[in-house]
C-alpha cells in the first residue's frame, strides 16, 4: 500500500481534481441557415439516429445517443411532442466512435481515448434542411473513468448539442 504525504493542501486538492475530472476534447458547431430564424418556443423532435461508422459495437450506440438526446431535450423542456409549438426535427449520424480503454488512458494520455463524433441536420416540418450540427467529445486522460467513460461521452455530447439548440430556440 502506498502512503502519500502532502506538504501542501494545494497538492492534495490538485491530485483529487485529477482523479475526478478527465481531460478531453469538446467541439461543437450548430449552424442555422441565414434565411431561417427559430421562432420563440421552438421545440425539437428527435428523428433518426444512425451508426454511419461502418463498424459494429458491443453496445447499441444508436440507442445510447437517442436516449441521451431525448433525456437532454426533456430536461431543457425542448422536446417536441404534440401541440402547436413550432418544431424542428434533428437527425443525427454517428460518424466516429471508439469505446476507449481506461488503463491505456492512465498510462499515456491520448492512448485509449473514448471518442464520439456526430453530424446532424435540422429540418423544418416541411422537411427543408435549415441547419447542421457537428459535435465531438473525447475522454483522453485522467479521471476515474473506467467502463463508464463511454456512457459519459454520450450524455455530455447530447447535453452540448441540446444546450446550443436551446440558445437558438429562445
Amino acid at each position: 500500500m502506498f502512503l502519500f504525504r502532502f506538504h501542501s493542501p494545494h497538492a492534495a486538492i490538485l491530485i483529487a481534481l485529477l482523479l475526478v475530472a478527465g481531460c478531453g476534447t469538446v467541439e461543437l458547431k450548430v449552424v442555422l441557415d441565414q434565411q431561417y430564424s427559430a421562432q420563440p418556443g421552438t421545440k425539437v423532435v428527435l428523428g433518426s439516429v444512425k451508426n454511419q461508422t461502418g463498424q459494429s459495437f458491443d453496445i447499441d450506440v444508436e440507442k445510447m445517443l437517442a436516449d441521451a438526446l431525448g433525456q437532454a431535450l426533456k430536461e431543457r423542456n425542448l422536446q417536441g411532442t404534440g401541440g402547436s409549438a413550432p418544431k424542428l426535427m434533428l437527425a443525427v449520424d454517428i460518424v466516429e466512435y471508439a469505446k476507449g480503454d481506461a488503463f491505456k488512458r492512465w498510462l499515456v494520455p491520448g492512448w485509449g481515448s473514448t471518442v464520439l463524433v456526430v453530424r446532424g441536420a435540422l429540418y423544418e416540418s416541411d422537411s427543408r434542411k435549415v441547419g447542421s450540427v457537428d459535435a465531438k467529445r473525447t475522454v483522453d486522460a485522467g479521471g476515474i473513468y473506467t467502463r463508464d467513460a463511454w456512457e459519459t461521452v454520450f450524455r455530455k455530447l447530447a447535453d452540448d448539442i441540446v444546450s446550443k439548440l436551446a440558445e437558438h430556440a429562445k
